[in-house]
This record gives C-alpha cells, sequence and structure tokens, in this order.
C-alpha cells in the first residue's frame, strides 16, 4: 500500500505536530522517535472480495492502516496530560483522514475502525488508530 497520499493529507491538514511520517513497522517508528508529537503512517494489511465477473477482473479491495501517535507526557506522573493532548490529537486526525477519498477516480471514502493504546513509558504515550479504505481494482 502507497502511504504516500496520506502522508501528504496529513501534513497538509494537521497542524502541531513535529513529525509526520511513514514507517515499514511499528518497531521502525519506535527504533526512530525522539520527537513529539509525531504521527506515524503505516500499512497494516489487505484483503480482496472475489472476482465479480467472468472474463473481466475486478474486484473490491480493502486496505487497512494506521496513524499512530506520539505524545509526550512530561506534565504529570499518571498521563493524564497526555491523554487530554492524545483527544484533541486524535479529534484532528479522524477530521483529516474520515470521509475523505484518496483516489476518487477508483475508490471510496476512508473510515475509521479502531483504536487503542501502544505503549506509555518513557514519558511517551503511544496511541494507534486503524482505518479503512476500499478501492476497485480493474485489469
Amino acid at each position: 500500500m502507497d502511504m504516500t497520499p496520506i502522508i501528504a493529507r496529513l501534513k497538509a491538514q494537521l497542524t502541531g505536530f513535529v513529525l509526520i511520517s511513514g514507517v515499514a513497522d511499528l518497531d521502525a517508528a519506535i527504533a526512530s522517535t525522539s520527537v513529539a508529537p509525531a504521527a506515524y503512517c503505516l500499512p497494516l494489511a489487505e484483503s480482496a472480495e472475489g472476482p465479480d465477473m467472468l472474463g473481466v477482473h475486478h474486484q473490491r479491495i480493502a486496505q487497512e492502516f494506521g496513524v499512530v501517535l506520539v505524545i509526550s507526557n512530561l506534565r504529570d506522573a499518571t498521563g493524564t496530560a497526555a491523554a487530554a493532548d492524545l483527544a484533541a490529537k486524535r479529534i484532528a486526525l479522524r477530521a483529516a483522514l474520515m470521509g475523505w477519498v484518496p483516489d476518487a477516480s477508483n475508490g471510496e471514502p476512508v473510515s475509521f475502525t479502531s483504536g487503542r493504546i501502544l505503549r506509555f513509558e518513557n514519558q511517551q504515550l503511544w496511541w494507534t488508530d486503524e482505518f479503512r479504505v476500499k478501492t476497485d481494482y480493474r485489469i
């Protein structure tokens, strides 16, 4: 999955991030970050429906991707302030992606699928929001 359009969209729509980038996987993000707030885009999975016609190859492909948010927690030991910062960043992230169509010629709008905490350590809160977009593949 090409993350370039998603990264470009986030750079154009989001403010207040020190870094917005793509990574191959979560370990790469963890190894590379020393700044926050940051957003890392990564592909998660693809699945396809069966072809809908004989003789013409046409399939719907669902592509899933995640955006990992990294928030600094320097104000309190429990992470309450970081959680408040995270909530605001998530609202902005969903506003930038939900309903947006990366390729209007053959796709549907991006939809939110789930979110979860990844880790809270070294004064950083790591959260991922996951999204899905369906496209048509024809040859």
